[in-house]
């Protein structure tokens, strides 16, 4: 499940939530002041810039990943324990 940003209009509050992809604001509230009018806010990602800034291990992980220079169970996707 995908984390997203809301931003309280009452309040100016910002928090993060985790919520299924596509899922607005309804049912959620502000943790801050309890208040209902929130808007979801864009959010920076993390894409690292050079091998040197990815954490350890990940460049053997991106080589076995489909699309990156490897592929689950010989390049079929599905079979390997990421499930995709």
């Amino acid at each position: 499940m995908p984390m997203y940003e809301y931003g309280c209009n009452g309040c100016g509050n910002v928090f993060t939530m985790m919520r299924r992809m596509g899922a607005g604001t309804e049912g959620l509230s502000c943790p801050g002041c309890g208040g209902g009018d929130l808007k979801k806010l864009l959010s920076a990602t993390f894409t690292p810039d050079s091998e040197k800034a990815m954490p350890s291990g990940m460049e053997s992980a991106g080589a076995k990943m489909p699309g990156m220079g490897g592929g689950c169970g010989g390049g079929m996707c599905g079979s390997g324990m990421c499930g995709i």
